[in-house]
C-alpha cells in the first residue's frame, strides 16, 4: 500500500501519461480575473437556466428551461483548495476535515493533510463547513443560479467547454486517475467566463435548498427544506450524468465524502 507521501508521484504520473496527445495550455485567453484575491468576474445579465421539459435526456428535475437574470458577481475561479483551508482552521481553530466512517488519503492527521496535496480541492467538508469558511473569507457559498451561469455562460451549452464532450478536458471516472488532482490540472476545460473545474474535480455545494424551479409541474419526494443543492461532476462519478450544466444534485447539510467540495462568491464591486 502506497503511503500519503507517495501518492502525488503516483497521480503526477498518471496525468502525465493520459493527457499524452491533448494539449493543456497555459492560458485560456477568456478570463475576466481579479488578481487581487483570485475571482472571476461573472457580468451581469440572463442565462439560460435548466432544460425543456420534454427534454430527451430526461433531466426533468432542471425543468422548466428558462432565462434568468442575475447582477454582476465574483466566483473563485477554482475550488477551495487544502491550503485555503488549512489558513482559516488555523485562524479559527475550525475542525479539519475527517472521514468518520473510513480511513482515507483525505482525512488530516493531526491537523495536517496529505503531503503534496496543498494545491487539491479540500474534501470532506460539510455544508456548515463550507458556509463558514466563505463567511471568514467574506464571501458566500454560489447560489444555484450563479453556480450554473458561470459554468454555462449565457449560450445553454452542456459542457463549461462547450457541447461536444471531451474526457481530457475534466476529472471524471472517464479520465481515469480516481482521486483529486490539482485545481486547474485541465485549463481547455474551463467554462466560457474561465473558471476552472466546473465538470469534474469534486462535487460543490451551493447555498439553496432543493426546490422546484419556478413554473415546475413536477413535485419530487426530496424537494423542500430538506437538502441542499449539490452541483458539478467529480472524480468519483460518469461525466453522463453528472458532470452536466444543468444537471442538479442535493445532499443533506452534513453530509461529508471525499468527492464533495466547493468554491465561493462575493457581490462585485459597485463602480469596480
Amino acid at each position: 500500500m502506497l503511503g500519503r507521501s507517495a501518492v502525488f508521484y503516483v497521480v503526477l504520473a498518471a496525468v502525465v501519461f493520459l493527457a499524452a496527445g491533448t494539449s493543456f495550455a497555459d492560458e485560456t485567453g477568456k478570463t475576466a480575473l481579479d488578481a487581487e484575491d483570485g475571482m472571476v468576474l461573472i457580468p451581469a445579465g440572463e442565462f439560460i437556466r435548466g432544460v425543456d421539459e420534454d427534454d430527451p435526456m430526461g433531466f426533468i428535475w432542471g425543468s422548466p428551461q428558462s432565462k434568468v437574470f442575475l447582477p454582476d458577481y465574483y466566483i473563485d475561479k477554482h475550488e477551495v483548495t487544502n491550503r485555503d483551508y488549512k489558513i482559516f482552521v488555523e485562524a479559527t481553530e475550525h475542525r479539519v476535515p475527517f472521514d468518520d466512517q473510513y480511513d482515507t488519503i483525505y482525512d488530516w492527521i493531526d491537523g495536517a493533510y496529505t503531503e503534496n496535496f496543498d494545491d487539491h480541492p479540500v474534501v470532506l467538508v460539510d455544508w456548515h463547513d463550507a458556509t463558514a469558511y466563505c463567511s471568514w473569507a467574506g464571501k458566500r457559498l454560489p447560489t444555484e443560479a450563479e453556480w450554473e451561469k458561470a459554468a454555462r455562460g449565457t449560450d445553454g451549452r452542456l459542457w463549461p467547454w462547450g457541447n461536444a464532450y471531451d474526457r481530457f478536458k475534466a476529472n471524471t471516472v472517464d479520465f481515469n486517475v480516481k482521486m483529486t488532482l490539482p485545481v486547474g490540472t485541465f485549463p481547455e476545460g474551463a467554462s466560457p467566463y474561465g473558471v476552472m473545474d466546473m465538470a469534474g474535480s469534486v462535487f460543490e455545494w451551493t447555498s439553496v435548498w432543493y426546490k422546484g424551479y419556478p413554473g415546475t409541474k413536477l413535485q419530487h419526494k426530496d424537494y423542500g427544506e430538506l437538502y441542499k443543492v449539490v452541483r458539478s461532476g467529480a472524480w468519483t462519478a460518469p461525466a453522463d450524468p453528472y458532470a452536466y450544466t444543468m444537471l442538479r444534485t442535493a445532499q443533506p447539510i452534513d453530509y461529508k465524502h471525499r468527492s464533495l467540495g466547493f468554491r465561493c462568491v462575493k457581490p462585485a464591486k459597485t463602480g469596480k
